[in-house]
């Protein structure tokens, strides 16, 4: 029977990129993981990597049990963590993921709310687009996710905390000056900086332009809010932001919101995503109650 040890030893093996270095990670000796990986062949009557010249890569087998693999083993340790609250009233630990606007702009105010309940517990944030959150969460490789575009899954809890405007903006120093427009040609003289094409924000965005029949050119991408700030205070380009990330910048005349009438008001809709099976930990009940909260938001 397969042994959570020898799971451990192979997940190593497969992630570390070598029996070495695996060995290495789990404080034990090189024949020592090279029997965990000899015993669940017997068991499974397989060969889970092939020897190559380039090393150890995985066979179609092998593949399949990396992936059960780690599933099993989050599970088990999800399980000894609840056992573990329940016994002791622990506080424990919180992973969340979440993109980076939302941790700029709404993660440090929810956390110090969560950290003013429960001062000692101790909080990991992953960061990604939507995709890569709703992955850590189905993987249970995270507690709560905080994700801006639509997810549906059959596996997945999805509640909706707000909705906050995107908005266009450019620089207030623009020469010649870039002004309210009522026009859709504005933005094909106007080079944008945006997100990159393969993010959730900016394949959300590229489909209202087209519905709205508005043509653009794209200069430049870049998955960093702040850089995309900066390109565009410095006439650059003009950019579709979150209404949240720029009203600083607004407010004190650095860039200046455009408006088209051709435009839609466009809306990004922020929810917490969690796993529907999953143990809720006192730190994540806290947190979604905060969320659920007018004021949490």
């Amino acid at each position: 029977m397969m042994e959570n040890s020898q799971l451990k030893g192979f997940l190593a093996v497969v992630e570390e990129g070598g029996v070495s270095r695996a060995a290495t990670k789990l404080h034990l000796t090189q024949p020592a993981v090279t029997k965990q990986i000899q015993a669940l062949e017997r068991e499974l009557k397989t060969v889970l990597f092939d020897r190559t010249g380039r090393g150890l890569e995985l066979t179609a087998t092998g593949a399949l049990l990396y992936d059960y693999s780690r599933r099993s083993l989050a599970l088990l340790e999800e399980c000894q963590q609840a056992i573990a609250d329940t016994q002791a009233g622990a506080i424990g630990s919180l992973t969340i993921g979440a993109g980076t606007t939302t941790c700029i702009f709404e993660l440090p105010h929810w956390l110090q709310a969560l950290r003013t309940q429960l001062p000692g517990i101790d909080v990991v944030v992953r960061t990604g687009d939507s995709r890569e959150i709703v992955q850590l969460i189905l993987a249970r490789e995270a507690d709560l996710g905080l994700v801006t575009t639509a997810v549906q899954h059959p596996e997945l809890q999805v509640t909706e905390l707000f909705e906050e405007e995107i908005v266009l903006v450019t620089s207030a120093a623009a020469s010649p000056p870039i002004t309210d427009a009522d026009n859709s040609n504005l933005l094909l003289h106007y080079p944008l900086i945006l997100f990159p094409g393969n993010s959730g924000f900016r394949e959300y965005l590229d489909q209202a332009l087209i519905r709205a029949g508005l043509e653009v050119q794209v200069k430049m991408e870049t998955d960093s809010l702040e850089a995309i700030k900066s390109f565009v205070a410095t006439g650059l380009g003009s950019s579709f932001l979150p209404i949240r990330a720029v009203e600083a910048e607004l407010s004190n005349g650095v860039l200046k919101r455009v408006t088209l009438s051709a435009l839609p008001v466009l809306w990004r809709q922020t929810s917490v995503i969690r796993r529907s099976d999953r143990h809720l930990s006192p730190g994540a009940k806290a947190l979604l109650k905060i969320l659920h909260t007018p004021s949490g938001n």
